[in-house]
């Protein structure tokens, strides 16, 4: 074979030409910049990572702290219906709203039994009349023991009347009118333990010297059941009587109205004053505003403000929170029940019948309401 020596020597050339190594460019850690890029995109790899994992040990750390402040409370409030019931589930929406970790459950309960609820912390917070939380801590009628574990986180959220009520066909129109009916009496004061049963017991014992077994030996019924059935029994003609401690106007109270004509009977001075005297009841009047349909003036009978207790063991930073919400949320009260539009934060904690609790303290005097 015939070999082009030109052709050859020159390939040859070019090849013998080129570098043996090829030069590659250094950075300024003398590594080559290719190397230098990939040790810097890997160092920022490792930044973030560690930056994530340093969160990620501080969240851990700050996790149990938020978790152990979730709670799950219970507020015995009034009949299902009532008043109470209502204040009660309209605050608890508002707590939750505000504070989230708060969940509040709102169980029924009544003026007199909530105290044994809230003094043996079935309940860590419930309604209360002024009158029996210092019955119950002292042990006290109509309680058999003492309750001293109470505390309270501020009052005057709403005011209660006693309602004593007669349908108005039957031509009663005093107090002293139901005791005297021609008729056997048929009458309800609500479930026993609740404030407007507790209350008429001792309207017929303590005034009138007589007794609910002295009702049914003359043929009359004394029906104890809640504020629907009461409003039921009235329209019904069931019951021609019947006594409620609530905050005025009462829905349930326009209810039973609408059915059949009823009368708010005016409380006698002596009555009132026996009341004030033995029990620590106020006094007020029922605007006849309040009840257009059924007042035509204003009648004068018992009252019993409103406080909020709080079990003694309730974590101190909760009940200050709750206090402060609601005191900071008191424009949106009145919407919940028009009762409500009297509560003032200013005052909230004064002539309390108990203890107020520490977190509601801290509150009140962080706002300088206290000294």
């Amino acid at each position: 074979m015939i070999i082009d020596e030109r052709r050859h020597r020159s390939i040859e050339e070019k090849v013998s030409s080129l570098p043996r190594e090829i030069p590659m460019k250094i950075g300024r850690n003398n590594l080559p910049l290719g190397k230098e890029k990939r040790r810097f995109e890997m160092g920022k790899k490792i930044a973030i990572v560690a930056a994530v994992l340093v969160l990620g040990m501080a969240l851990m750390a700050v996790g149990p702290a938020h978790a152990a402040k979730k709670v799950r409370l219970t507020w015995t409030a009034g009949g299902t219906g009532g008043g109470w019931f209502v204040m009660a589930g309209g605050l608890s929406k508002i707590i939750q709203e505000k504070a989230p970790h708060i969940q509040v459950n709102v169980i029924p309960g009544g003026g007199t039994k909530n105290q044994p609820v809230v003094g043996l912390n079935k309940a860590e917070l419930g309604w209360a009349l002024p009158p029996f939380v210092i019955s119950a801590r002292k042990g006290a009628d109509p309680y058999k023991r003492k309750y001293e574990d109470i505390m309270v986180l501020g009052g005057s959220f709403s005011d209660n009347y006693l309602h004593v009520l007669a349908a108005e066909d039957t031509g009663v129109t005093t107090i002293r009118g139901i005791i005297e009916y021609p008729k056997p009496i048929r009458v309800s004061p609500g479930k026993i333990g609740v404030s407007g049963e507790f209350t008429f017991k001792k309207i017929l014992e303590d005034y009138f010297k007589t007794s609910y077994e002295e009702i049914k030996k003359k043929g009359g019924k004394v029906i104890f059941t809640g504020y629907t059935g009461i409003a039921t029994n009235l329209k019904d003609r069931h019951l021609d009587f019947a006594c409620i401690n609530i905050a005025p106007p009462a829905a349930i109270i326009q209810e039973a109205a609408i059915g059949r004509k009823l009368r708010i009977l005016p409380w006698p001075d002596d009555m009132l004053k026996l009341f004030k005297e033995n029990y620590g009841f106020g006094i007020g009047v029922i605007k006849k505003e309040m009840y257009p349909q059924i007042l035509t003036e204003d009648i004068p009978t018992a009252t019993m403000g409103t406080v909020i207790m709080a079990h003694k063991s309730l974590d101190a930073d909760v009940a200050y929170e709750i206090t402060k919400i609601i005191c900071e949320n008191k424009d949106r009260l009145p919407a919940i029940h028009k009762s409500m539009a009297v509560f003032n934060p200013a005052t909230a904690w004064k002539d309390m019948p108990g203890p107020l609790h520490p977190g509601a303290i801290r509150y009140y005097k962080e706002m300088g309401y206290m000294k």
